[in-house]
């Protein structure tokens, strides 16, 4: 099947829109809000016409994508977003609750109570978004909630390992996006919000974990759904 640009994320046009960062950043932050569907296949020439640009800056910036994983090349300079799999999200789960529970607990120390104070806003104007019903604003503002936290960790080497997660989770984060408007997520916003006022990283840690470990449940029931139906009319 064909990808047109109509399925396709929303790009900015910008007059250096030929600028390869500006390009490669706009489809990795993509990427990791799940934006491209799993499965998805993109071809060269679509993405330079979302961008309104040569074909060039978008293949240099699809083949780093293909060194993250998380595009994959096909034949004839297709590319393909990866399918979704129970396997897919056992592999790359346990490595998610590793370091992002490692990172904000990092982030929680003496005097990271301004940092609080900046996620409250986020979350805040992130669940707006949710009663709007605007899941793109959503998605964005709830990667700047966490990357926040990681950012403060310290570590840059730890923070450009969890992108490469996001980057190669975000299919999974896909099949979830008509239920990501839920109060779900929000207890557990709320939860490190608090351990990181009180400076308290144990707490911190633990609330990080279990925001990734219960978006990943639902993720989890999505698949199986999806397999089961797959498994059905096959039988049928």
């Amino acid at each position: 099947m064909t990808t047109q640009t109509s399925d396709l994320p929303e790009f900015e046009a910008r007059r250096r829109s030929s600028d390869l960062e500006y390009i490669y950043d706009a489809l990795k932050q993509s990427f990791m809000i799940g934006e491209f569907v799993p499965g998805q296949r993109v071809t060269l020439p679509v993405l330079a016409s979302a961008f309104g640009t040569s074909q060039m800056p978008i293949r240099e910036a699809t083949n780093r994508l293909v060194v993250a994983r998380a595009l994959e090349a096909l034949p004839r300079r297709s590319l393909r977003v990866p399918q979704v799999t129970t396997e897919r999200l056992d592999a790359l789960l346990p490595l998610r609750l590793q370091l992002e529970g490692e990172a904000t607990r990092l982030a929680t120390r003496p005097g990271s109570k301004g940092l609080a104070v900046q996620l409250k806003k986020i979350n805040d104007e992130m669940y707006g978004k949710a009663a709007l019903k605007d899941v793109k604003s959503f998605l964005r503002l709830n990667q700047r909630f966490h990357f926040t936290v990681y950012e403060n960790c310290g570590n840059h080497d730890l923070v450009d390992l969890i992108e490469l997660l996001w980057m190669r989770y975000g299919p999974l984060m896909n099949v979830v996006h008509n239920g990501v408007l839920s109060d779900t997520g929000k207890n557990r916003h709320l939860e490190l919000i608090a351990a990181i006022k009180e400076e308290d990283p144990k707490k911190a840690s633990a609330a990080i974990r279990a925001d990734i470990a219960e978006a990943a449940a639902k993720i989890r029931e999505v698949i199986a759904a999806q397999t089961t139906r797959m498994e059905e009319g096959v039988m049928e």
